[in-house]
C-alpha cells in the first residue's frame, strides 16, 4: 500500500505473445495488463518485504467455525460486529473483485473480505504453455495468493467449497486433513470458474493431458521432458483450435524443435473461430510454416493410449501420437449447480443486470459461471476481460 506502483519487469511480457504466432495473440496484452502489474507488485513486495500479518491471512487466525471429527469450536476472531463478504473462487473475476472491494472507502464499517480458493496460486491462464516450455518462473505467471493481497486486507483460506446455507448464510469450505470450516458471510460473489469439458469424447479423459490450471502446465512439461530423451520424434496431437490451443501448439514446436510431430486438431473450418479472418488466416499459414500440422473439419471420436480416432468428411482416421492434449472446451463449474441456486441449462448461475443470483438479494455471480446477456442480449463471452471487466 505504501509504495508506488513498481514497473512492470521486461521479462514477465512475454516476447512471444510480442511478436505471436498470429497478430490475434496481440490482444492477450492489453486484456492481461492489468494483471501483469499485480504480479510485479507482488514480487516486489516478496523481495522488498517480511510477510506481515496486517496483509492476507490465513483463516486459521480469523473468524470462523472449524470442524474436526465431529467436534465443533469457535475460532479466535476480531472485529466482532463487522460484516462478512466472501468472494469463492481466486480466477480473473474472484480475485478483482476481492481487491477491488478492499479498495471502496467503506467508512468506519469496512467488511471482512475472505477470498476462497481450492489452490494457493493464482493461475494466469493465458500465458500456461509458457510455463509448459519454460520460458518463464512459476511465480511469474503463478504467484501465491497471499502474495498478491499482502497489504490489501483481503483475507485467503485455501480449500474446496462444499456447501451454501442460504438460510443460516453459512458457507461450508474443506480445507483438508478432515476439517472444514464454516464461513459466515453477509454477502457472497460466486466466482467459480470453468472447468474442463471432454463433451463425450471416449478416452478423452483417461488417455489426454488436460491443458486448463497450473497442475496441468506442469504434468505435460514432465511428460514432454521424459519422453523427447528418445531418437524418435514425439508425437504430439493438439486438439482444439481456440487460442490456448494455438499458442500451445505454436511455442512447442519452437520449443521442441524436430524433437516434435507436432498436429493441431480443430472441428470447425478454420482456426480462432471468434477472432477476425485476417487472424484465423496468419495463424493457420504461420503454424503450418513453423512445421505444425494442421487438420480442421475434423472431430475426435475417441482417445485411447496409441493416439486418437478422427472423424472427418464421413470417414474414420486414426491419428498416432505419443500425447494427447486437451483444450478442446470448458464448462461452467460444476459445483454451481450443487450449491441450490438457479442455473440454466449449461449450468450457468442465472442472474439479473446486477449480477444478483435469482432469488438471492445477498449472493452474486460473475465470469465463467453465470449466465450473463449484454445490452443487445447476447451471451457475454466467457473470457478474462470479461470477467474483470464484471468485477469492477
Amino acid at each position: 500500500k505504501q509504495h508506488t506502483q513498481p514497473r512492470i519487469p521486461a521479462h514477465i511480457v512475454s516476447t512471444r505473445l510480442q511478436r505471436g504466432v498470429c497478430s490475434c495473440a496481440h490482444s492477450l496484452h492489453t486484456m492481461s495488463a492489468s494483471i501483469l502489474i499485480l504480479h510485479a507488485t507482488a514480487a516486489a513486495m516478496k523481495a522488498m518485504h517480511t510477510p506481515r500479518t496486517t496483509g492476507a491471512l490465513r483463516y486459521t487466525t480469523v473468524r470462523g467455525i472449524s470442524v474436526r471429527a465431529a467436534r465443533t469450536r469457535m475460532a479466535a476472531y476480531e472485529g466482532l460486529g463487522r460484516e462478512d463478504i466472501c468472494v469463492l473462487g481466486g480466477g480473473f473475476g474472484g480475485l478483482y473483485t476481492a481487491l477491488k472491494l478492499s479498495k471502496l472507502d467503506w467508512g468506519t464499517c469496512k467488511p471482512r473480505i475472505t477470498l476462497v480458493d481450492k489452490h494457493d496460486r493464482f493461475a494466469f491462464l493465458p500465458m500456461m504453455y509458457e510455463l509448459t516450455t519454460g520460458s518463464v518462473s512459476c511465480w511469474e505467471v503463478a504467484p501465491m495468493f497471499e502474495e498478491v493481497l499482502n497489504g490489501s486486507g483481503v483475507q485467503f483460506l485455501q480449500g474446496d467449497v462444499q456447501r451454501l446455507d442460504r438460510e443460516s448464510k453459512l458457507i461450508t469450505v474443506a480445507t483438508g486433513d478432515e476439517c472444514s470450516r464454516q464461513l459466515p458471510y453477509n454477502q457472497c460473489v460466486l466466482a467459480l470458474g470453468s472447468e474442463v469439458s471432454y463433451a463425450g469424447v471416449a478416452g478423452a479423459r483417461e488417455h489426454s493431458f488436460p491443458f486448463y490450471t497450473l497442475d496441468d502446465a506442469l504434468q505435460l512439461r514432465e511428460a514432454l521432458l521424459t519422453r523427447r530423451l528418445g531418437a524418435a520424434p514425439v508425437r504430439v496431437v493438439v486438439v482444439g483450435g481456440s487460442y490456448i490451443g494455438v499458442e500451445l501448439a505454436a511455442n512447442l514446436r519452437e520449443w521442441l524443435g524436430d524433437k516434435v510431430d507436432l498436429t493441431l486438431v480443430h472441428r470447425s473450418d478454420s482456426l480462432l473461430s471468434n477472432s477476425e479472418e485476417h487472424n484465423r488466416r496468419v495463424g493457420t499459414q504461420r503454424l503450418r510454416s513453423s512445421g505444425v500440422k494442421v487438420l480442421l473439419d475434423s472431430s475426435v471420436a475417441r482417445v485411447t493410449e496409441d493416439g486418437v480416432a478422427l472423424s472427418a468428411n464421413g470417414a474414420e482416421q486414426q491419428l498416432s501420437a505419443d500425447i494427447v492434449v486437451w483444450t478442446a472446451g470448458s464448462k461452467p463449474s460444476g459445483l454451481a449447480a450443487s450449491l441450490g441456486v438457479e442455473v440454466d441449462a449449461k449450468g450457468r448461475v442465472v442472474v439479473d443486470s446486477a449480477l444478483r443470483v435469482c432469488g438471492c438479494d445477498d449472493v452474486h455471480a460473475l465470469g465463467d459461471v453465470a449466465s450473463i446477456n449484454d445490452a443487445s442480449g447476447a451471451s457475454v463471452p466467457s473470457t478474462a476481460q470479461s470477467a474483470m471487466q464484471q468485477a469492477e
